[in-house]
């Protein structure tokens, strides 16, 4: 699924986070023929947009090397604690969460695993499954990443479980704000399980700002910690 936000209009249409680039030649059109679009040579089909966020969601693999994916910074939540992050030693802070707020607890749910090396304060993992989570609705997780007049992609690996949890994000650059309306999406969980997905959110600025992003428990349900997940995010 891709998502994309531009000044205030939201747009859906289908799309893989790992599709080929569409290839094609142009041809200068005789007058007899009817204007055709076609595809411009290696277009991904998830380009970077200015002023605006594409959002692609995908299933997460089994195993994620979170320092092979972030270029430019990765994190990973909740392997020696609930309030512990680990995150690349060399990123210089570009991820960063909001004020951690209870309730708050550490699970080791994932389905999947997460690798990384050159990490602090943990130096590397071969398979870490933890992560954060919160319970009942209206609780969540706030971040924000640097944006630049460079194209950049952020990965979010987030869960939900006895619920259903909102994703927002906003593209701001100072006091402007460029990316209109928050660009959302839902994901939606069982009481007995974990729900994962991997969110690819392609961004572009015109100046210097950031990329906000809201991960809240919309709806809990069940008689348990029905709430939204936290587990790793790499930016590049």
């Amino acid at each position: 699924m891709v998502l994309v936000g531009v000044a205030a209009l939201v747009s859906r249409s289908s799309g893989h986070p790992d599709a080929a680039p569409v290839v094609g030649s142009v041809a200068d059109p005789t007058v007899e023929q009817v204007p055709i679009p076609l595809p411009s040579p290696s277009i991904s089909t998830s380009p970077a947009p200015i002023n605006a966020i594409t959002i692609e969601q995908g299933k997460v693999p089994d195993t994620v090397d979170l320092s092979d994916e972030g270029t430019i910074d990765w994190v990973h939540w909740g392997e020696d604690g609930t309030y512990s992050l680990e995150r690349d030693a060399k990123g210089g802070f570009a991820i960063l969460e909001g004020t951690p707020s209870a309730p708050r607890q550490r699970h080791t749910l994932s389905p999947e695993r997460f690798t990384w090396t050159g990490g602090t304060p943990a130096a590397g993992n071969d398979g870490a499954t933890s992560g954060v989570r919160t319970c009942g609705a209206g609780n969540g997780f706030t971040l924000t990443a640097p944006a630049t007049t460079e194209p950049r992609k952020l990965r979010l690996y987030l869960g939900i479980s006895g619920g259903q949890g909102l994703l927002k994000l906003k593209l701001t650059t100072g006091e402007l704000v460029t990316g209109g309306q928050a660009v959302t999406d839902r994901l939606t969980g069982p009481d007995s399980s974990m729900t994962t997905a991997r969110y690819s959110i392609s961004y572009r600025a015109t100046r210097p700002g950031k990329i906000s992003i809201e991960w809240i428990t919309e709806k809990a349900t069940g008689s348990g910690c029905g709430g939204v997940a936290l587990e790793a995010a790499s930016l590049s």
